[in-house]
């Protein structure tokens, strides 16, 4: 699966490479970033990212983008099942993951039939909710997830984002 370099105003989205495992390591070893996340164990290790880089290069994750900006590594976000993201933790606040979640499903949307795309959250992320909601999505229910990183079931809501939602969305 070949995935396309796009560029927004301030951000760069591009393919893993196994460069940015260092990277990846750092910040999805932060627990800050990783009890937000279902999927990435506490302590997260090179070994952890190596079979990550495994997984996006066998297709397992859909297309997945490493999100960098003019200092350097951002974050990571995907569509297969359910729209995903994570970020540095130097960056929230910034928009950023509204930036690269708009260059991302315009390229969904533009690039496949799919009439939905699917999200999730915990619920104290309310980072996340913002990200969600300002990209149009809205909110379906309730999910519990379990969190590898805090070895727990947490509360979370389910998000959908219709096409014709987005199109209207974007012809204002």
């Amino acid at each position: 699966m070949t995935v396309p370099t796009l560029r927004t105003d301030r951000l760069t989205l591009r393919a893993l490479r196994e460069g940015d495992l260092q990277d990846v390591v750092r910040y999805a070893g932060d627990y800050e970033v990783s009890k937000w996340l279902t999927h990435v164990v506490h302590p997260y290790t090179m070994d952890d990212a190596t079979a990550f880089l495994m997984r996006v290069k066998a297709g397992e994750l859909g297309m997945l983008w490493v999100i960098t900006d003019q200092v350097g590594f951002v974050g990571i976000i995907s569509i297969g099942g359910e729209l995903g993201y994570w970020s540095a933790p130097r960056v929230w606040g910034k928009g950023y993951m509204t930036e690269a979640g708009q260059a991302i499903v315009a390229h969904h949307f533009a690039t496949s039939d799919d009439p939905l795309i699917k999200s999730s959250h915990f619920v104290a992320n309310r980072g996340s909710r913002r990200v969600l909601q300002k990209l149009g999505f809205t909110d379906v229910g309730g999910k519990v997830h379990f969190s590898q990183a805090r070895n727990a079931d947490v509360d979370g809501r389910r998000m959908e984002l219709a096409r014709e939602r987005w199109e209207s969305l974007q012809n204002g």
